[in-house]
């Protein structure tokens, strides 16, 4: 399976570290790379220095090729990405240490990257991905050699120049969500930097049933509006969503940044 520099996949932006299984016959893109998702902020002329970890799950050494891109992000909550510079990109504010690197079985692997404004540079928000790339390797599947690669990002976002997210509530609706009818709320952004929304809400459904919600944690950019699902759960099971009963009434307090919140109710309707 030949992946195009383009391409797409869904964002697991809650996760404390992404594995990806690809496995073709014998073959197997088997790494795991912490953190997934970088959140920093810089000023104009500063030299950030950060690093990732690589691990290695497969049985052998494996030797991976980094590099760069841009992305954008859809509303379906699929990643583009782009190896060509998009208008306005501020990668080539960034170095990483090697673009081909091989590492060991079971043993992490430290990459460093670095990222530099350079001064004068206007209040921005610099997003990019950092690739990791499994060489192309040949798989026997049914005595057929099948070229494959196997690709995986980690994301990075810097504030340069103290930009900020202004998120906004603008509308509410109900639709499908992984198969299971769902509040959603519209959310804006009218700052400068991406947002996520959190908060603690709760809510009754048409069955008397006691729910907890927790908003999507879905990024959203400077200058859109963008569905957050309200995911429902069981009190006292945090881990297992459900289909609420409509009509259903949450309740609670919305985060919308560092120092914006409010509460927030609302009837939702099928």
């Amino acid at each position: 399976m030949k992946l195009p520099a383009s391409f797409s996949f869904k964002l697991l932006g809650a996760a404390l570290a992404l594995c990806l299984f690809i496995g073709l016959a014998h073959a197997e893109f088997a790494v795991a790379v912490s953190p997934p998702r970088f959140v920093l902020q810089a000023k104009p002329g500063e030299l950030l220095r950060r690093t990732i970890d690589i691990t290695n799950a497969a049985g052998t050494a494996s030797t991976y090729a980094v590099k760069t891109a841009d992305w954008t992000y859809g509303q379906d909550g699929s990643v583009s990405f782009s190896e060509e510079l998009s208008p306005g990109s501020c990668r080539p504010w960034v170095a990483i240490e090697r673009r081909q690197l091989t590492v060991q079985s079971g043993r992490p692997y430290r990459f460093r990257f670095e990222i530099a404004p350079p001064a004068g540079t206007v209040p921005t928000e610099c997003r990019f991905a950092l690739l990791i790339e499994g060489q192309d390797e040949k798989a026997d599947a049914g005595g057929v050699a099948v070229p494959f690669a196997a690709r995986m990002a980690v994301i990075v976002y810097v504030g340069v120049g103290g930009v900020q997210a202004e998120l906004s509530v603008v509308g509410t609706g109900v639709r499908m969500v992984d198969g299971l009818l769902t509040p959603v709320l519209q959310v804006q952004n009218a700052g400068t930097a991406h947002g996520r929304l959190s908060g603690f809400l709760s809510g009754t459904d048409a069955k008397q049933t006691n729910l907890d919600f927790t908003p999507a944690d879905l990024p959203i950019l400077p200058g859109e509006v963008r569905s957050v699902p309200l995911l429902a759960t069981r009190r006292g099971d945090a881990d297992t969503r459900v289909a609420p009963a409509f009509p259903v009434t949450v309740k609670g307090r919305l985060e919308m940044g560092a120092s914006a919140s409010r509460e927030f109710e609302q009837r939702f309707e099928r």
